[in-house]
């Protein structure tokens, strides 16, 4: 990004072409802000209870459904879609447990947001005194029904944004601004999922209920990472080897196999659709020296380590937690002491679970 300078003479549609250029985005479109089109849909998955204990979705649903209560003079959002690949910033040390595609990278809520300060700074050079308010999965925002309507892509059946040529593998973040937009320029991508249900059909906890809706306490991205409490006894065998995040929706998806033959990504544990990963010795070894290590880590020592890492937003006491629920799930019997000596008393019903699946 040292390089990036953007041609100041030129139309804010040929600045957004330069910066998609520059900075490496998938897609950049900007279209007018009012009510979103998916926000019945949305109210009735709240009032259904389908966000399980992530009740700042409900608290935040008066400005999601009016985006101007930030600020009245919003009148545009710009719309970023960000590959996945290649992987911008490297995570240093591969992880050996089963992680979602998207956090094998730095946490892109840190990265992403700054490349929508480049932005910004550029676009007020261009236009001083309007305003600009970045978000990357960070604000009272219906992020994906943007995207959406500005032709980033359709709602796949798994709720992911899919796209012709991209897949769903990509994250999506937005900047609203005081900014005009062309009402007619731009079109609704068709919904080309078909009679596919594959994802559907793969989830094995059955957060799916039907397409384009996820109960989200079902789901294992979100009782890995999101949820705070330890799973029921009948989610733990479904979440299987899955230590952070869930990519089986994904994986599966037909227009995802696309994007990783056209990246000729090698085939790795990180793209299979396997219920449990079938690891050769010296990969079960590292995943044990790597949860000898979790669970006998201070919390301070794992928070230090995990700096900048997406895995941090679980926190030390639910990344001990989810290995808990792998090593039941694996029956890896080498950390039966780490188990018992694990200190930690809302996990003294897991440990026994824990115990008795190894055993």
């Amino acid at each position: 990004m040292t390089d990036f300078k953007i041609t100041h003479n030129d139309s804010l549609h040929e600045m957004l072409g330069q910066f998609k250029n520059q900075l490496g985005f998938n897609q950049i479109e900007i279209g007018p802000l009012g009510t979103p089109l998916t926000i019945e849909f949305y109210e009735k998955w709240l009032a259904d209870g389908h966000y399980g204990s992530m009740h700042y979705l409900k608290d935040h649903l008066i400005t999601k459904k009016d985006p101007q209560a930030l600020a009245p003079e919003l009148k545009s959002v710009i719309s970023i879609a960000q590959s996945y690949f290649p992987t911008v910033i490297p995570t240093l040390e591969k992880n050996p447990a089963r992680v979602a595609l998207y956090a094998q990278n730095n946490d892109y809520h840190h990265w992403l947001k700054e490349k929508l300060v480049l932005v910004i700074a550029e676009l007020q050079k261009q236009f001083p005194g309007e305003v600009f308010l970045p978000f990357v999965d960070s604000g009272p925002v219906l992020e994906r029904n943007w995207a959406y309507q500005n032709s980033l892509g359709w709602f796949g059946k798994n709720t992911c944004i899919l796209h012709p040529l991209h897949g769903s593998l990509f994250f999506v973040a937005e900047i609203l601004t005081s900014l005009p937009a062309d009402a007619n320029r731009l079109e609704l991508v068709p919904d080309f999922c078909g009679k596919c249900q594959k994802c559907i059909d793969i989830c094995p906890t059955g957060a799916l209920v039907k397409p384009k809706e996820m109960k989200a306490d079902l789901c294992i991205s979100y009782l890995t990472i999101e949820a705070k409490t330890v799973a029921p006894i009948e989610l733990r065998e479904k979440i299987g080897d899955w230590f952070f995040g869930c990519d089986l929706c994904q994986t599966v998806c037909p227009w995802n196999e696309k994007v990783f033959r056209k990246l000729e990504l090698p085939a790795t544990h990180q793209t299979s659709t396997d219920f449990i990963l079938n690891l050769n010795g010296t990969e079960r070894s590292e995943l044990v020296e790597y949860f000898r290590w979790l669970l006998t880590a201070s919390h301070n020592q794992i928070q230090k380590k995990l700096l900048g890492s997406a895995l941090a937003r679980a926190g030390a006491k639910g990344l001990k937690r989810n290995a808990l629920i792998v090593i039941g799930n694996r029956q890896l019997k080498e950390l039966k002491t780490e188990v018992e000596d694990l200190e930690i008393n809302e996990f003294a019903e897991l440990k026994l679970w824990t115990l008795k699946s190894i055993n």
